[in-house]
């Protein structure tokens, strides 16, 4: 059993450090992404939280990740979004670690083994944090809705930023 843990360990370091070119699918993103969003050590990053008997979805096809969290650790959702220029914009949807009253929406593009933060130059609309945003498996829009599920609006990715749609 340790000799699993630390294969793991292993083979998880080398896939950090090995990434020498841009990242290509919605794992490689998850991977990189801050510590910000984990409370999960990196080996549970990969094996606790994106095991599929808790839920897990790993859709490498459509760019969307899933990984349950638990009373520390917040879920975590990935979305890519194809961008017009090339390359991926990332969508990454949390929530607040104590409850998932208030949720948390982050868009980031990876240049030169970096993240840049750039959700203010690609959303119309100020994110708040007591909205519900559902992050797409299929397709490219964000449906919002108020704290009660009522259809808010949606943001429609148009291949450079988003676009708001009303409902």
């Amino acid at each position: 059993m340790r000799f699993a843990a630390v294969l793991v360990t292993l083979i998880w370091s080398f896939g950090l450090t090995a990434q020498t070119s841009q990242p290509k699918t919605v794992l490689d993103y998850y991977k990189l992404l801050p510590d910000k969003y984990f409370e999960a050590d990196r080996t549970q990053r990969v094996n606790w939280m994106l095991n599929p008997k808790r839920g897990a979805v790993v859709d490498l096809r459509n760019g969307y990740l899933y990984a349950p969290g638990d009373g520390a650790q917040t879920d975590i959702y990935l979305s890519l979004f194809r961008k017009r220029t090339g390359g991926y914009l990332v969508g990454v949807k949390f929530y607040a670690s104590d409850t998932q009253d208030l949720t948390y929406l982050d868009f980031y593009v990876y240049q030169n083994s970096s993240w840049v933060a750039v959700t203010k130059s690609v959303i119309p609309v100020n994110i708040k944090d007591e909205l519900k945003y559902e992050m797409p498996r299929y397709g490219r829009t964000i449906r919002v809705r108020d704290k009660r599920g009522r259809p808010l609006y949606d943001l429609v990715w148009s291949g450079d930023k988003f676009r708001l749609r009303s409902c």
